[in-house]
């Protein structure tokens, strides 16, 4: 037999095993995404340096005050002072999570005018929660109200020059699209990475070594077979028992009123990134698996990274709030990447071409180069 049949073969032997223990794989499943939603869903968080860009249309003194009184507090960073289309631009991609236009009124002297108008998207949120506050007092200061448009505006297919309606409200929002977003769908996008890695790196190393110590990883070592169709088998062990707990958790956050925003196109986006996810951990737990004998000394390694992989790629708060020496390592984190394709797919129900590209060539990469260690590091010998 070739490698691809005596993979599938052993495969088939996993297929086996977990229909034997379903119920329990399946309760696993469930029992930590359903903890984690139910406990800290309505948590909110605080930011710091959140990227917004400004549209200065009164361009007086008052309004330049304005702009600096909003970076001031450490809460807002401007990246650019532009015009209005760019700006809409830069927030659709992702780029900055609010656009701050100050109107030719500004500052007015009747406190109920609008003079500022604010757009965002609501993938994150905690974000706008926080710093919309922020505007509004500083806007407040210099007398200016702050307003939007009635209506979520989509920016597919309408123009950001287009005129805004105004409302006389002092406190507004303007959420360019996923209007009903709220922290549990913010969450549930983080979460998906996170079970995946779990059940990667259980179904995976775990079910490795306890056939170590029962004596079949050796029976299968004195068999002919390509001995990497051991490592390709337990990677996609790995990612079955990922899919399977990220659909699990998937379907309890729509549960609990996550509502996704690319309809059942966000389903299949998710099936990609939770393979990839699935098999990149899915090989690391074969090469951690091939170092340790015990099955505690793995476990233990296995939360020691994948917990806090989990925090720096921003699953549970957004990596704005994160220090930014922390914030730094989220840059190598692949569940970074994997996060980032969930919650755009779910809340914002757009995603880039680039950034598509960019988040599945990592992704890709990191199966890849774990996948090489996993062959590297296996020991066709019998112990």
């Amino acid at each position: 037999m070739g490698i691809g049949k005596e993979t599938l073969t052993l495969f088939k032997r996993e297929l086996l095993i977990f229909k034997s223990n379903l119920r329990t794989n399946v309760m696993r499943s469930i029992i930590f995404p359903l903890v984690i939603i139910v406990f800290f869903g309505n948590i909110g968080t605080s930011v710091r340096n959140v990227p917004i860009s400004v549209v200065n249309y009164a361009n007086n003194a008052q309004s330049m005050q304005f702009i600096n009184s909003l970076q001031s507090d450490q809460v807002l960073a401007i990246q650019s002072v532009t015009n209005e289309q760019d700006a809409l631009q830069q927030l659709q991609l992702g780029s900055i999570q609010l656009v701050v236009v100050i109107l030719p009124n500004f500052p007015s002297s009747n406190s109920n005018t609008t003079s500022v108008q604010v757009y965002y998207s609501n993938t994150q949120p905690t974000v706008i929660a926080s710093v919309l506050p922020t505007i509004t007092n500083d806007a407040q200061h210099f007398g200016g109200g702050i307003s939007a448009s009635d209506a979520a505006r989509q920016l597919q297919g309408s123009s950001p020059s287009q005129p805004v309606q105004k409302t006389n409200s002092i406190v507004s929002s303007s959420p360019l699209y996923s209007a009903t977003s709220s922290y549990i769908t913010f969450l549930t996008g983080g979460l998906l990475a996170m079970v995946v890695v779990f059940s990667a790196m259980f179904g995976g190393g775990v079910a490795y070594l306890s056939d170590r110590q029962l004596g079949i990883i050796k029976a299968f070592l004195i068999t002919p077979i390509n001995k990497n169709a051991i490592v390709l088998s337990r990677m996609l062990s790995g990612a079955l028992n990922g899919l399977i707990s990220a659909m699990i958790a998937l379907l309890i956050g729509i549960v609990f009123g996550v509502t996704l925003a690319m309809g059942i196109m966000a389903i299949a986006y998710i099936f990609v990134v939770t393979m990839l996810i699935g098999l990149g951990f899915g090989a690391l737990s074969m090469v951690v698996a091939s170092k340790v004998r015990k099955v505690d000394a793995y476990t233990i390694f296995a939360q020691a990274v994948g917990l806090p992989l989990w925090f720096i790629s921003g699953g549970i708060t957004p990596i704005s709030s994160l220090p930014s020496w922390l914030a730094a390592f989220s840059a190598i984190d692949p569940l970074t990447y994997a996060t980032d394709i969930s919650r755009a797919v779910i809340m914002q129900g757009f995603i880039s071409t680039s950034q598509l590209i960019t988040d599945m060539g990592i992704l890709a990469l990191f199966v890849v180069i774990m996948a090489l260690l996993a062959f590297k590091t296996f020991k066709p010998t019998i112990e």
